[in-house]
């Protein structure tokens, strides 16, 4: 262990000593090309590109790439073939076919889209809806028996549609595939996400719909209850009855009660189809609401008219219930595709165990016991210590590591680091590590990790499906900060690195879209509240990126959170990441198992990350040579929240809102 301790440092010390990979020079030139991109200066952006093509910078493509989006309308096919030969199968050069194919498919050059789209490599998905839009339209042109259920899945992925999308919308429409009924159910699924734009887009394309049902769909979105009391809505079109039940759903977001009395008082206006889909959204609402309630709304609407999303509250309802039944039934019930995911896998074989079928329930767990996740660690408990599968693991080696670091793509990498484009790094090392097996991603997170890139060294190790390395997955920088910081607030340094892990991956100078900042992503005002607690009378927000100051930040709240929870952790986990006043609103009127607390969390991005900060800390314990705890102890039971006690709650830390 000593000997491989001693080869990393001086491999690191022989990566982190080779010479800049740009220049100051070219620094300065990619800062000017780039500022000059942005404001359409294409003369001077030419000759920057010049600047670096001599000098043979690393950072030469995204210049070329630059000057062709400015002038992609007169560029040719060779100039276009010659980038991707010089650049072939690198981010950018798909990036240059998307646009390409772009233009290709607003020329309606069919066979031409079709041959640049098969360059493109089988692991890169066209990312622009409106190139999707385009090969469904390529497909129907040239006769693809496939192109018309490729373009009802697009359909039916909900994605907002472009003007490039108008040619498949009409060639749909002229063959039949897009009728009247799917239409309308679109439609209705665009309300109700939210997507107005989307709507009006669709409703354009019916023939019984007129200019004030657009306006009326702006006005419903603006403000519902009003728009209802104005009237005015054309009761007998489907399309306008529709904003009914929009109307209903929005109402039930903000209460479920004047929602429901919406519903008494225009359900008469409604089929029965649209009477249960108005009552399935109630219901939806009333489940993320924790109400009771809820379970009754699901079991009166009709199986067939549930959605995914919905199907998932009525099991979460159940679980909040522990109604293990109701779980299994609910479960078995819903959509084949949505069932086998591991949450509800792992649920099902709890309800199967709680109904004493052992033996099912273990058959689940087994299979799911081999998968790396929150899911897979309860099962494995579960299940108990029975012999299973070995788990690969695999160490590569120094010369491996040097052997990747001399990729171009490394290259251009590295030098896009030297300049902070750290963005555009992240999204090449993305790319290129979809092109890479199980192996190659854990030499890739050995080389990140030495070069102190901690976010991508973790983005290579959590990729690897069947052949591992767990401490590149989970890795253990800043040590001496995070141990001394811990003991001084007397918290758990496993949790304390399980929290860095998901809110920056490691990186000292992350900042959010909501400001938070540094390792642990404090919010200033937070962190302004907790240096005057401290008596930190110097602070200021450029402090944040601090690494001690904000290591001590962070850990005085978590410290805050698990006192306000009595040392619950799962609740002190939520609170860090949506509030203490949500958190304590989220239990139940009786004791839940954490778990089942952290399953039913309402905001999917604090669900998410309660279950993946608690994995973390369950990986992380043994990493740090700490007291092994089962995941389902650090779970823990969370008790039941006392009448009247959510409005009790006040705390004066600044937590972005969710919806």
């Amino acid at each position: 262990m000593k000997t491989r301790l001693t080869s990393l440092l001086l491999l690191a010390a022989c990566l982190l000593g080779l010479a800049s990979t740009v220049s100051a020079g070219d620094s300065d030139t990619y800062a000017q090309a780039k500022q000059a991109y942005q404001t359409r200066n294409l003369p001077q952006l030419i000759e920057a590109t010049e600047t670096l093509k001599q000098r043979r910078s690393p950072l030469l493509p995204y210049l070329q790439y630059w000057q062709m989006i400015l002038t992609m309308d007169q560029l040719s096919y060779y100039q276009v073939q010659a980038f991707l030969q010089e650049n072939n199968e690198s981010l950018l050069s798909q990036r240059v076919r998307e646009l390409w194919l772009k233009r290709l498919g607003r020329l309606q050059f069919w066979d031409q889209f079709v041959e640049m789209q098969a360059q493109m490599p089988m692991y890169y998905s066209i990312n622009d809806v409106g190139n999707q839009c385009y090969q469904v339209q390529a497909g129907i042109a040239l006769d693809d028996p496939n192109a018309y259920e490729d373009g009802k899945k697009l359909l039916l992925a909900g994605k907002d549609l472009p003007a490039d999308c108008q040619g498949m919308l009409e060639a749909l429409q002229q063959v039949g595939v897009l009728d009247e009924k799917l239409l309308l159910t679109l439609y209705r699924d665009a309300l109700f996400s939210n997507k107005t734009g989307l709507a009006k887009v669709l409703a354009k394309r019916s023939n019984k719909t007129d200019a004030s049902l657009l306006k009326q769909i702006d006005d419903m979105a603006q403000n519902p209850t009003l728009t209802l009391k104005k009237g005015g809505i054309q009761e007998r079109s489907p399309y306008a009855r529709a904003l009914y039940m929009y109307a209903i759903h929005r109402q039930a977001k903000a209460d479920t009660g004047v929602a429901k009395t919406s519903y008494q008082k225009y359900s008469g206006l409604l089929d029965n189809d649209e009477k249960q889909l108005a009552q399935a959204y109630i219901a939806l609402e009333a489940a993320r609401k924790h109400e009771p309630e809820a379970l009754a709304g699901f079991g009166k609407v009709n199986a067939a008219l549930l959605s995914n999303e919905q199907w998932e509250w009525y099991a979460r309802s159940a679980l909040r219930q522990q109604d293990w039944g109701l779980v299994l039934k609910v479960i078995n019930d819903m959509p084949a595709g949505l069932a086998d995911e591991s949450t509800w896998r792992y649920w099902k074989a709890r309800a199967l165990m709680a109904k004493g079928q052992v033996a099912d329930a273990n058959q689940i767990l087994a299979k799911l016991s081999q998968e790396r996740h929150f899911y897979g660690w309860l099962a494995a408990e579960d299940l108990g210590p029975v012999a299973g599968e070995p788990m690969a693991t695999y160490q590569p080696t120094d010369e491996e590591v040097r052997q990747f670091a001399r990729q171009p793509a490394v290259k251009r990498m590295e030098a896009l680091f030297d300049v902070e484009a750290r963005y555009e790094a992240r999204l090449e090392w993305m790319y290129l590590l979809e092109a890479l097996d199980d192996p190659t991603r854990i030499v890739a997170a050995q080389y990140g990790l030495l070069k102190g890139w901690y976010d991508l060294a973790v983005l290579a190790a959590d990729k690897t499906s069947r052949t591992h390395n767990f401490e590149l997955r989970y890795p253990t920088p800043y040590r001496d900060y995070l141990q001394k910081a811990s003991r001084s607030r007397a918290i758990d340094e496993a949790w304390v690195y399980g929290i860095i892990r998901q809110e920056s991956r490691f990186m000292h100078y992350a900042k959010s879209s909501v400001g938070a900042g540094g390792l642990m992503q404090v919010m200033p005002a937070t962190a302004k509240w907790i240096a005057k607690k401290l008596g930190w009378s110097s602070y200021h927000d450029g402090m944040l990126h601090d690494i001690d100051t904000n290591v001590n930040l962070g850990t005085y709240y978590m410290r805050y959170t698990l006192d306000t929870f009595n040392g619950q952790e799962v609740m002190a986990t939520a609170a860090y990441n949506a509030g203490p006043s949500r958190a304590r609103r989220w239990a139940a009127n009786t004791p839940l198992e954490g778990a089942i607390y952290a399953e039913t969390i309402p905001f999917s991005e604090t669900r998410n990350y309660v279950k993946k900060v608690l994995a973390n800390a369950h990986m992380y314990a043994p990493r740090l040579g700490l007291p092994m705890l089962t995941l389902k102890k650090r779970l823990g039971t969370i008790p039941a929240r006392s009448s009247g006690e959510s409005e009790s709650v006040t705390t004066t830390i600044s937590i972005s809102e969710q919806e």
